[in-house]
């Protein structure tokens, strides 16, 4: 038995879409073979993933297979995904992730190279919607697709145009350099208001922030004999500029911060300058949640992109093996991408960054298109990355809060990071 999408398209009401311009299309059909059986999913507890959630009551209407959600902040999705996998626990059918992850997980998650033929009626994959980097860095390992694009993220330096032009900087042109945002931070902090929204706590986007220091610093990860160079000159420069530099500037409390704080800090304009992801962009569009709608702007950071990106994958061990697998087309397919763009969710499929209502709605679209076109550079390229940015956010955490000089900051960082790296077997 099949039902038609265009039958359940009106129930988008229900579900914070109503009034939003839904394309029509030609009707496709999905499957009910499935009803009756329940997908648990682990996304995470961000703005950016509440569209993906919101139209899940349509994929149920639509094929019978009811969806559990299991909502974490993004620094503990690591973890309880990894004690789940290698535990053998495999509470979770379907699971977001992020890419840096995806050589540990990958011997977990099903092939989905095959999936319109392992799952007839599942909406076809169209890999070459993608850009070809964002299929193989989100996805692939050893030939296998393991995960798809599912939101695209491209980090960003973002600016209030009312705090720059009151102090009397042109509002429409952003910071060229690192140093540039330091000196205009300075002028910008007066009273409750704060220069730059630097994410301290011992969480990924203060890594993320670390990375993109040091990569606009010169540094490279490795060395031409494959060693870390992590605690050498840029991986010094990197340290003591976000403690000597951005910290000054940084409003009380971020020391605890991530992702979350981040984006409150600037929607609230308690900071008027700041790291940014695509995924934030909604949120700070919308005028009823954003003091700062319509009224910032937005420039690659100096020294380069740096490419985020969530993909979506299947547990190889799911009891409901094809339903996760036609859930996972369904949620990356063309017609519910463009549902969850138009609730804030960054697309990753090249037509929808393209589709010229979203344009007028998401003006920063071809910005970010252009970046994930264009030349990016990603995070620490090796097995069990993740290890290595909890060395990074502990070491900039303890710089940042006065624990320890830069200097040694950076040198623990090299230290920790060689230590890993031979325990692992992955340096000889």
């Amino acid at each position: 038995m099949y039902i038609k999408r265009r039958d359940f398209v009106l129930g988008v009401s229900s579900l914070g879409l109503a009034g939003l311009p839904l394309r029509s299309a030609a009707a496709q059909e999905l499957p009910r073979r499935y009803a009756g059986s329940t997908l648990n999913v682990l996304t995470r507890s961000t703005s950016a993933f509440e569209g993906t959630i919101q139209v899940g009551a349509q994929f149920t209407e639509a094929t019978g297979i009811k969806l559990q959600y299991t909502r974490v902040a993004p620094g503990d999705q690591y973890q309880k995904l990894m004690l789940d996998l290698t535990g053998g626990t495999h509470s979770f059918d379907v699971t977001y992730f992020v890419y840096q992850w995806k050589y540990e997980i990958a011997p977990y998650l099903a092939d989905l190279s095959t999936l319109e033929k392992d799952v007839p009626g599942a909406p076809p994959l169209v890999l070459n919607d993608y850009s070809p980097k964002l299929v193989e860095i989100y996805g692939k390992v050893d030939n296998r697709l393991v995960g798809l694009p599912i939101l695209a993220d491209v980090a960003f330096i973002l600016w209030n145009k009312d705090a720059y032009k009151a102090k009397g900087f042109d509002p429409e042109i952003g910071p060229k350099s690192w140093q540039e945002i330091v000196e205009r931070g300075k002028k910008l902090t007066d009273g409750k208001q704060f220069g730059y929204g630097l994410p301290a706590g011992k969480a990924i986007q203060c890594a993320v922030t670390w990375t993109l220091l040091y990569y606009g610093f010169g540094g490279r990860f490795f060395d031409a004999a494959g060693k870390p160079d992590l605690g050498g000159e840029a991986g010094i420069k990197t340290m003591r500029f976000m403690a000597n530099e951005l910290q000054p500037i940084a409003p009380p409390g971020n020391l605890a911060w991530d992702y979350n704080e981040m984006l409150t800090g600037f929607q609230t304009a308690q900071s008027t300058q700041t790291l940014m992801w695509p995924g934030g962009f909604a949120n700070l569009s919308d005028p009823t949640k954003s003091s700062v709608a319509g009224r910032y702007g937005m420039v690659s950071p100096p020294g380069g992109s740096l490419l985020g990106g969530t993909s979506i994958g299947v547990n190889a061990k799911s009891t409901n093996l094809d339903a996760a697998k036609m859930y996972v087309a369904w949620m990356t397919s063309k017609d519910t991408v463009r549902r969850t763009a138009l609730v804030g969710t960054p697309p990753a499929r090249l037509s929808i960054l393209q589709d010229p209502e979203l344009v007028q709605r998401f003006p920063h679209y071809p910005r970010v298109l252009a970046a994930l076109t264009g030349e990016t550079f990603g995070y620490i390229p090796m097995k069990e990355a993740e290890q290595v940015h909890i060395m990074m956010y502990d070491e900039a955490n303890a710089a940042c809060a006065k624990l320890k000089t830069p200097e040694q900051a950076a040198a623990d960082l090299q230290t920790k990071a060689v230590a890993f790296m031979t325990r692992r077997g992955y340096l000889r």
